[in-house]
């Protein structure tokens, strides 16, 4: 029987994305914890370097076709940018400050952790729906009237065309059940290829991750946090929920692979 198996399909290779993820966090709060607010000052005060030095370089590159009466108006902008970013730096770096608090705080590195978390589960989950449209097709389009013009079956006599208008299908249904709550492809993946989420308490465990993942992709639109008592205080994603996502995005993905290959073993494994 021939082999439809993809590594993009692989528990193990995604399993090991996880890991990394969780492992490069550990190590970043272990440094964290390791580090003298002078190393800390010594990272902001190489970083300040740096982007000055690449300010001057794009001035510099600009300024050598310059007219006379150019140069003068590209100097003062150079020194306001210049004078703009060390002021940031000074504000940024206090150790006072609320920013620098904020964004060293263990809330920040759960949410970053947790963004990542979220884009392997959805990447990975959307070639796992990919492969059962493409397993058993008729599970989901048999009860559609999609229009298809039949002399189109006729155009390539190995039957090409008709794959083509099948493979558009499964990437049009892919994508969109990749923009549906979380609530709503659990229905869909039971309903359709009999693989459960979860019980009730997952699934809205779940959507509480999903949502939050949300909260942090458009914090640009949200007050910011008052302070950081406040961070630590009310984090946006607890340890708890940490975890909760780290077993559920490990879980989840294993039920689908395994229903998965009881049924059509050439496609899963």
């Amino acid at each position: 029987m021939t082999r439809h198996h993809d590594n993009r399909l692989s528990v193990r290779n995604y399993r090991e994305a996880l890991e990394g993820v969780e492992t490069q966090f550990a190590l970043i709060r272990f440094a964290l914890s390791a580090l003298s607010q002078n190393a800390i000052k010594g990272f902001f005060k190489t970083r300040l370097h740096n982007q000055i030095g690449a300010i001057s370089q794009a001035f510099a590159k600009i300024k050598v076709g310059a007219q006379d009466d150019e140069m003068a108006k590209w100097n003062q902008t150079e020194e306001m940018l210049l004078e703009y970013t060390k002021k940031k730096h000074r504000k940024d770096s206090k150790p006072s400050d609320t920013r620098f608090k904020i964004e060293l705080s263990e809330d920040r590195l759960n949410q970053s952790e947790l963004l990542l978390f979220v884009a392997h589960f959805e990447s990975f989950m959307k070639e796992v729906h990919r492969t059962f449209l493409t397993a058993a097709p008729a599970k989901v389009f048999s009860k559609r009237d999609t229009k298809f013009m039949l002399r189109e079956a006729f155009q390539d006599g190995a039957g090409g065309c008709f794959s083509k208008f099948l493979n558009e299908l499964i990437i049009k249904e892919v994508k969109f059940l990749d923009s549906q709550r979380v609530e709503r492809r659990a229905e869909y993946f039971a309903e359709h290829f009999g693989v459960s989420f979860g019980a009730q308490k997952e699934v809205d465990d779940l959507r509480e991750i999903m949502d939050t993942r949300n909260k942090i992709s458009h914090e640009i639109y949200c007050p910011p946090p008052r302070s950081a008592e406040h961070v630590r205080d009310q984090p946006l994603v607890s340890d708890q929920m940490l975890k909760q996502a780290r077993q559920l995005f490990r879980d989840i993905p294993q039920r689908c692979i395994e229903a998965g290959a009881k049924v059509y073993q050439s496609y899963f494994r």
